[in-house]
This record gives C-alpha cells, structure tokens and sequence, in this order.
C-alpha cells in the first residue's frame, strides 16, 4: 500500500518555479498567433514548455501552432498530452480532432469531436466539422415550437398571388430572377460559402427592382443569413423567395422506386426544415451541408419542387402505371390525369403535410416543368421520326447515338 501511494504521489506534477513568466510567453504565444504570426507564436510556447514543462495551455498552444505549420502529428502529441492533463478542457479535445483528420483518421477525429461537444455543446467548429464528415447523427437541436395560429405568408387567388401584409392580403405580382451560383471555374455544386457574395448579389438583384429570387436547391448557411439581412444592404427591397428541392431522375425511370422515392421526401423535410431555421444538414457529394438558424420562412413565397424532368422518363412511368390517373390527398386532389401528374400531386401534398404538421404554416407549391413537357404542341420541334427523314433525304447514314426524342408526345400538367 505504502509502495502505491508513493508511486501515485509522484505523478502529480511539481509546482512550476517560473510558472509567472511561462505564463506570460503563453500568453503572449496566442496573441501572435491570434494576429497570424506563427513562427513569433512558436517561439513563445516553446519557450514556455521549457519553463513549465507539460505546462496545459501551452501543450494546447503548441498543437494548434503545429496543425498551422503542417505538422499533424506533432500537433497529434501535444493535444494528447493536454488532454491528459485535463479532459475538461474541450479547445483541447477540438484540436485533437483537427489533428487526427488531417492524418487521415476520420473515426478517432469523430469521436474527439464528439467529447468535444459533450463538454461545450455551443461549440459551433466541432459541430461543424462533423457535419463535414457527413456525420449529423447525435446532433441535437432544441424542440420545434409549433405556433398555434396558422402562418400563411403567402397564398394564391384566382390567376395570381396574393401576400399577407398589415393591412391584410395585397396581390403581389412576381417580377423574379433565377439564381444559379456556381462561379467561374467551379462546378455547379461548388457553392460559395461566405456570406458576402450572396449579399452583394442580393443587393444587385434588389436594385434591379425584382421582388423575389428562385434557387434550384439548398445553399449553404450563408445564403440565407443573408437573405435574413434588413434591407439587402442600401437597397431596402425584400426579396421573397421561390426555393426547390432538387432530385436526379429515379432509377430505371420508377418514380415509386423505394429508396429513391424516401430520399426525395427526406430532400424536401431538410428543405423545409432549413427554411424555418431548424436544421443541421451533413455533407454530401453535391450538396450544400451545416447550421441553418436563420429563419426565413416569413418571405418565402412558394416551393418549386423537382427537376425538368426528361420526356422518355415521364413516358416510361406513365406506361409502367397506366391504372394511376387520380389522386386525392390532405390539401390537393387530382380528378383526372396522367399517372405522372398524380405522382408529382402526392409528393406536393406530402411536402405541404410536412410543413403544416411540423411548423403550422403553408404556402403555393408547385413543380418544376419545362417547354418539352408543356401541353401546347410545338411545331418547329422535329420528331424522331422527322430528323432520320431528313437525314435520309440528304444523304446522311442513320445516327444509332441520335438522343432525341419527341418532345410534343408527353406533357406534365
């Protein structure tokens, strides 16, 4: 017993005898970095650690000087030691998590991350960086509040819409821009992620005189922080907003395929979701992904769900499920149509369920359609048919690729 306490007595550390001016080169080691200087920041912790060896906040120092100088592992070694010092401490089990992703050790960076969290659950940074490894699961966001009275900000009437003001409801002509934010040299995915970007093209909308934006998708977060911004800088114009829920086409043309059909409807809850400021979305290839807090359900004019659907996928589903040319659902009915046009009903009915359930609030919905599926017919548009007779005529041999379809034969009303 004697040989024990003597053996757990010589663990703790002995006091510092210049622990005064360690703690001022530590101190001094997170101002230069906090102004960008890392190798002056390197300079004073490592001083530090000579003087209080072991010393927490400067092993905390450390890590973070070495993960700006490239060096993961070092940077590995010094928050592991701090958090040996104190598992408290939860900037520690931060930098820890920074360091083991950067060595490619996703699932030891996750759990850091998580410790992280559990000991300051305001920790944006961790939170975000798991939601950047695609990991939202055990990321907890407070009750929806669901209002008593219904909010409607928005509705149609007759041919037009009509928005809620204080003196009541008032026709509101659309006069909209479309909003496709990829930039030069980015793919369409690559979405800009600062919020300065969308609020400069949000001014230069505004000052345009439109009244409303439509995006194809969720952006990121700072989309609509800045969209939430009073005003759009000097120009006081609110814009509202027309927002899509984005899909590929489902696999082999079943648009009741299963699992493609329940990821469309998660697509369009996270949508809704993100609109009234309540969703933590993780990442995905293609996909915009993080906090959404900022509640801009109060002028969001209408959904637009869905993709301009290719006329040979809509023809398939139409043969598949000839029987389906009806559909009565909570909010919309449909007496006669196509099966396509049923389908696309049941999911605007689900999306509206969605959000009345959840936040008791509604607004226009509609999906996204385009002129190869509207039901005039086009004469200029060639059929199949007609562009192998021209071939022939002229001379051409026949195109086995030829993509073409006819456009006039399907329509999506």
């Amino acid at each position: 017993m004697l040989l024990l306490v003597v053996a757990l007595g010589s663990q703790v550390a002995a006091p510092c005898l210049h622990a005064g001016r360690a703690a001022g080169e530590t101190n001094a080691g997170w101002g230069s970095y906090r102004r960008g200087l890392i190798t002056e920041a390197a300079t004073h912790f490592a001083v530090a650690d000579s003087l209080c060896p072991g010393d927490h906040g400067t092993q905390v120092g450390l890590g973070f000087v070495r993960l700006r100088q490239g060096e993961a592992r070092a940077a590995a070694e010094r928050f592991l030691g701090a958090v040996k010092s104190n598992a408290e401490d939860a900037e520690a089990w931060y930098g820890l998590g920074l360091a083991r992703s950067r060595q490619g050790q996703r699932a030891s960076a996750a759990d850091a991350w998580r410790r992280t969290l559990r000991l300051a659950p305001g920790y944006e940074d961790a939170e975000l960086q798991l939601l950047a490894l695609g990991i939202d699961s055990g990321l907890a966001l407070p009750a929806v509040v669901r209002p008593v009275d219904p909010d409607v900000a928005a509705r149609t009437a007759g041919d037009g819409f009509e928005i809620r003001t204080e003196g009541g409801w008032r026709p509101f002509y659309v006069k909209g821009i479309n909003l496709g934010v990829a930039l030069p040299g980015h793919f369409p995915s690559d979405f800009p992620t600062d919020d300065s970007t969308y609020a400069r093209w949000l001014e230069l909308i505004a000052g345009a005189r439109a009244n409303a934006v439509r995006v194809y998708t969720m952006l990121p977060p700072a989309f609509y922080r800045s969209l939430n911004l009073p005003g759009h800088g000097v120009v006081v114009v609110a814009l509202w907003l027309l927002h899509g829920v984005w899909t590929e086409l489902p696999p082999g043309d079943d648009y009741d395929a299963v699992a493609w059909k329940a990821e469309f409807r998660a697509e369009m809850r996270r949508v809704v979701d993100l609109l009234h400021g309540h969703a933590l979305i993780a990442a995905r290839p293609g996909h915009a992904f993080g906090r959404y807090d900022s509640d801009v359900s109060d002028h969001l004019l209408g959904f637009i769900i869905g993709r301009e659907w290719e006329p040979v996928s809509i023809r398939a589903y139409n043969a598949r499920r000839r029987d389906r040319t009806a559909f009565a659902g909570r909010f919309l009915a449909l007496d006669r149509g196509t099966p396509a046009d049923a389908w696309m009903a049941e999911q605007c009915d689900y999306l509206l369920t969605y959000e009345w359930d959840t936040y008791h609030a509604q607004r226009p919905i509609a999906y996204t359609n385009w002129p190869t599926l509207d039901p005039l017919s086009h004469p200029t548009e060639p059929t199949r048919e007609e562009e192998q007779r021209l071939r022939r005529r002229h001379g051409f041999p026949p195109n086995p690729r030829l993509k073409e379809y006819d456009n006039d034969r399907e329509s999506l009303e």
